[in-house]
């Protein structure tokens, strides 16, 4: 799996944002923690910023191959 993007999380973790010239993948892979512990992985466009639900936190965010 390639190294983590640098991303800036907002302070309940909710949104991510990174600079999407960082890699040149269209696609990048968010690890997303749920509320009831358990991590998933999910795929989302590499437009640079990304949000999920509440009670819900980003992990990292990582090119897709």
């Amino acid at each position: 799996m390639p190294d983590p993007l640098p991303v800036r999380l907002s302070g309940d973790g909710t949104t991510a944002t990174w600079n999407p010239a960082l890699t040149r993948a269209s696609q990048v892979l968010l690890l997303v923690r749920l509320a009831d512990g358990t991590a998933e992985e999910r795929r989302s466009l590499n437009s640079g910023r990304a949000r999920v639900r509440d009670r819900e936190r980003i992990e990292s965010v990582v090119a897709a191959e």
